[in-house]
């Protein structure tokens, strides 16, 4: 059974989502540094963490307002695996080739397409900001393809650590 026990400050959360968000808008708009790669570091080049991120993002943020729109059940239905629980009470996603689901793996999209789905989803997350109090009470599921399935509260505070993840690769690869 998973400790569910774990907490964390859903504005916090949401918090870094937007600063993550904002950081992904900038390199977007660094067209020149998009190709840089460096295959010691990773197999993606920029470009492609950004997209990953934007397609992961689009995804989870999605869902979490369709979620806050039904009503609330009393229980969950289903929790996240130890590895997820241990993996947000960690507060850092370790390095390696984990698997991407397929609809977050990058497709080439054109430079401007990418920072206009960034600008979207920084509108999205700012709209989430008043509706702290109705993600932590939010008992729906939505499952992560490897960690189990996290509330809204927790899938947010995943997309924060998603981001500093993949931000810290991509400084590197830019090194």
């Amino acid at each position: 059974m998973s400790d569910l026990s774990v907490t964390y400050a859903t504005g916090d959360s949401l918090a870094g989502v937007q600063a993550g968000i904002d950081s992904c808008l900038a390199r977007a708009l660094d067209r020149p540094r998009l190709s840089v790669s460096a295959p010691d570091i990773s197999a993606w080049s920029v470009q492609d963490h950004l997209e990953h991120l934007l397609f992961s993002d689009r995804k989870v943020l999605g869902w979490v307002v369709e979620a806050l729109a039904l009503p609330n059940p009393e229980a969950r239905a289903q929790s996240p695996r130890e590895l997820g629980v241990a993996l947000l009470a960690r507060g850092s996603i370790p390095r390696g080739r984990g698997p991407a689901p397929d609809f977050t793996l990058p497709t080439g999209l054109e430079p401007g397409l990418l920072a206009e789905g960034f600008e979207r989803l920084r509108d999205l997350a700012e709209r989430l900001i008043s509706r702290t109090g109705e993600v932590d009470a939010c008992l729906h599921t939505h499952p992560h393809h490897v960690l189990g399935h996290f509330t809204p509260a927790a899938w947010l505070r995943f997309l924060h650590l998603h981001h500093r993840h993949h931000d810290a690769i991509i400084r590197d690869i830019l090194a």
